[in-house]
C-alpha cells in the first residue's frame, strides 16, 4: 500500500501510464497532469486529472501541492518549434516544474531521462537531457533518475510496432551502417517498477534502467522479422541514406519516423547500459508471443501528440 498523493505527468503517455496503472495496483491515490488531448483515458475515472499548464505558475504549484512524490515523464521526442514544443522549450518547462514542485512541498521526485545522455552533448535531444537532470540535481529536492535504454511493451508501443509495420511492407530492410552496435531493451512495465520503487527511498540516485538482453541491432532485427514469420534480407546502409528514406517514408505517412538524434544515439550505442540490468522481462520470449500480431497497422506518434 502505497500513502500519500502521487503524480504522474503524462499518465496518458507510454511510460506514465505504466506507472499510474502500477500505482492503482498499489492503492495509491493518483493525479496526472496532462497537456495532451483527443487521447483515450484507459483508468476510467480512476485518477484524478490536472491541466499541465507550465505558463500558470499557481495552478501548476497548487496542483502539485500536498503531493508524495511526482514521476515526470514529461518531454518531447521532436525538434519542431513551428508544433509548438522543441527540445529548449522541453528544458525549460521542466526547470518551471522542478521550482512548482519545490514551492508545492513534494517530497521527491522521480524523474525519467534517456540513457548515458552526457555521451552525446552536442546533439539538442541530449543536451536537453543533461540540463534538466542537471536542473534537478541542484533543485533541493530529494530525487531519482531513471535513464531508460528502449522501452517496449503495451498497446502504445509505438518503436516496435512501426519497425515491425515497414519489415512487413518491404522484403528489404536496412539499418544503419553494419548494424553491429547495442540495443539493450527494458519492457515498460519493468521501467515503471523500478522507477516506483525508486520513488519509495530518500537517497539521491541515478540508475539506468536496461533489460536482462543485449543484442546488435542487426539481430534485434532479425528476430524482430522472424518471429512475424517473414524472412526479409537485412541491408546496410548509409546513415544519411537511411534518415533521408525515414524522411520519405514520413512525407507518406506524415509522421517522423526517425530522427538524426535517435539515428546517433542508436550507432553510438546509447541504448545499451553499462551498468548491472534492472529489468527482468527478456525481450525474446515477449516478441516471440507478440510477434505475429505487430505491425498489422501504423501508428502515428506525430498525430497522436496533440498539446494544448
Amino acid at each position: 500500500m502505497i500513502g500519500g498523493l502521487q503524480i504522474v505527468t503524462g499518465a496518458f503517455g507510454y511510460s506514465g501510464r505504466w506507472v499510474a496503472h502500477q500505482l492503482l495496483t498499489e492503492g495509491a491515490r493518483v493525479r496526472t497532469l496532462t497537456n495532451a488531448v483527443g487521447r483515450d483515458d484507459p483508468f476510467d475515472g480512476r485518477i484524478e486529472v490536472h491541466p499541465l499548464d507550465f505558463q500558470d505558475r499557481t495552478s501548476l504549484v497548487e496542483s502539485l501541492r500536498g503531493a508524495d512524490v511526482m514521476y515526470n515523464t514529461y518531454w518531447v521526442r521532436y525538434n519542431r518549434k513551428s508544433g509548438g514544443y522543441d527540445h529548449s522549450t522541453a528544458t525549460e518547462n521542466c526547470r518551471r516544474l522542478f521550482r512548482a514542485a519545490s514551492e508545492a512541498g513534494v517530497r521527491r521526485v522521480v524523474h525519467f531521462s534517456v540513457a548515458r545522455p552526457e555521451e552525446a552533448p552536442g546533439w539538442s535531444y541530449f543536451r536537453g537531457k543533461v540540463e534538466v537532470e542537471r536542473d534537478l540535481r541542484k533543485s533541493g529536492l530529494s530525487y531519482a533518475i531513471i535513464r531508460p535504454t528502449v522501452l517496449y511493451g503495451g498497446k502504445r508501443n509505438v518503436l516496435i510496432n512501426n519497425m515491425a509495420w515497414l519489415i512487413r511492407k518491404s522484403p528489404v530492410f536496412g539499418v544503419f551502417g553494419w548494424g553491429e552496435y547495442p540495443i539493450q531493451p527494458i519492457h515498460v512495465r519493468d521501467s515503471a517498477r523500478i522507477a516506483i520503487g525508486l520513488g519509495k527511498g530518500n537517497e539521491d540516485v541515478t540508475r539506468d534502467a536496461a533489460g536482462p538482453e543485449t543484442y546488435t541491432y542487426r539481430e534485434f532485427v532479425g528476430l524482430i522479422a522472424r518471429s512475424m514469420g517473414v524472412r526479409r534480407l537485412i541491408v546496410p546502409v548509409p546513415p544519411i541514406m537511411g534518415w533521408a528514406a525515414g524522411r520519405a517514408f514520413g512525407a507518406i505517412l506524415k509522421d517522423d519516423v526517425i530522427t538524426r538524434a535517435e539515428i546517433r544515439g542508436l550507432m553510438q550505442g546509447l541504448v545499451a547500459s553499462n551498468e548491472e540490468p534492472l529489468g527482468e522481462s527478456l525481450f525474446s520470449e515477449w516478441i516471440a508471443q507478440k510477434g505475429p500480431e505487430l505491425g498489422r497497422h501504423y501508428h502515428n506518434d506525430l498525430k497522436e501528440r496533440r498539446y494544448l
